[in-house]
This record gives structure tokens, C-alpha cells and sequence, in this order.
């Protein structure tokens, strides 16, 4: 049950936090765990930030499960590698996004997330080193993605396809 509250929290959330950058009047602060453009690495963010907050709140609930950091390490993977996966390859044959279709990606990506989360968290063995695996895996998901904003790789993972931009610079602003 908890899982399924889970996938609500992610997705209300992270829809929520595609606006959040315009919503705060263009906040630095908000920008590095929020969507600033619309490039496929900011759109990524829409579910690291509400899965680590969801983490936060799950803690209280697994606090002495050693399966816990692993299991939304791997999840959260798992959600970043399908959402581009799903994107890049539709677009490949349509040539053009897809709204209904990407809205569809980010959920089925939380969706099969918290289905991996709750597979791994009710394995009865436990390791050490797969926890510490799990913490050092989620600082640096953690680390990258809030950095990436304002220090972008210039790549297609970064661009923005509306103004063909990188990271904040990337931002469309249409006032």
C-alpha cells in the first residue's frame, strides 16, 4: 500500500515541479531540484526530487529495513533510464514529441520504479555493501542532477529543443 501511495506522491509531485521554476519567478534555489527547460535531463528531475523527498517520508516507515537505500537507488534508475529510453525511442520513428505519450513515460517509469522498490525492499537478506552501495549511489544521482542545471554538458541530454540552449540558459521565457 505504501508503494501505491508512493507512485501518487512521485507523480503529483513531480507534475507539480515542472512548473515550480516559473511559479517561483525563476528562484536559483528552486532551479537546482526543479524542471528550468525542456531538455530530457530536466525532465529527469521531475522525478529525482520527488523520490528523494518520498524517501525522506519512507524512512519513517523502513527506518530499520537495511534494504532501504538500495532499493530506491535501483528504483530510481530504473525511473531515469526508462523515461529516456521510452522518449527517444517513440521519437525516432514520430520525429516530434508526443505530449500524452511522455506524460505516459514519466508514469509508467514511477510506476515500474516503486515495483522494483517493493520487490527489493521485501528481499529477507540483507548486505552491507549494498546498502552502502545504495548511499553512495543516491548522493551522487543527488549531486549530479543539481549541479547539471547551471554546469550543463553540451549534448542532447541538455538541449533544449525550443531554444536550443543548455541548462538555465536553456530557459524560455516568453515575457
Amino acid at each position: 500500500m505504501l508503494e501505491v501511495i508512493g507512485i501518487i506522491f512521485i507523480i503529483v509531485v513531480g507534475c507539480l515541479s515542472h512548473f515550480l521554476y516559473d511559479w517561483t519567478h525563476h528562484n536559483k534555489l528552486v532551479g537546482y531540484f526543479t524542471a528550468v527547460n525542456e531538455s530530457t535531463w530536466e525532465h529527469l528531475k521531475l522525478v529525482i526530487a520527488p523520490s528523494f523527498i518520498w524517501l525522506i517520508i519512507e524512512y519513517h516507515f523502513y527506518f530499520d529495513n537495511p534494504n532501504l537505500f538500495f532499493a530506491r537507488f535501483i528504483s530510481l534508475v530504473v525511473m531515469l533510464l526508462i523515461i529516456p529510453f521510452i522518449f527517444y525511442s517513440y521519437t525516432h520513428v514520430t520525429k516530434k514529441p508526443i505530449l500524452f505519450v511522455d506524460i505516459s513515460s514519466f508514469i509508467v517509469s514511477i510506476i515500474i520504479g516503486q515495483l522494483v522498490f517493493s520487490k527489493l525492499i521485501n528481499i529477507t537478506s540483507s548486505n552491507l555493501v549494498l546498502t552502502h552501495i545504495g548511499i553512495i549511489g543516491l548522493i551522487i544521482i543527488f549531486l549530479i542532477y543539481i549541479t547539471r542545471t547551471y554546469v550543463p554538458t553540451m549534448n542532447f541530454l541538455h538541449k533544449d529543443p525550443i531554444t536550443n540552449k543548455y541548462g538555465i540558459e536553456g530557459h524560455f521565457d516568453d515575457k
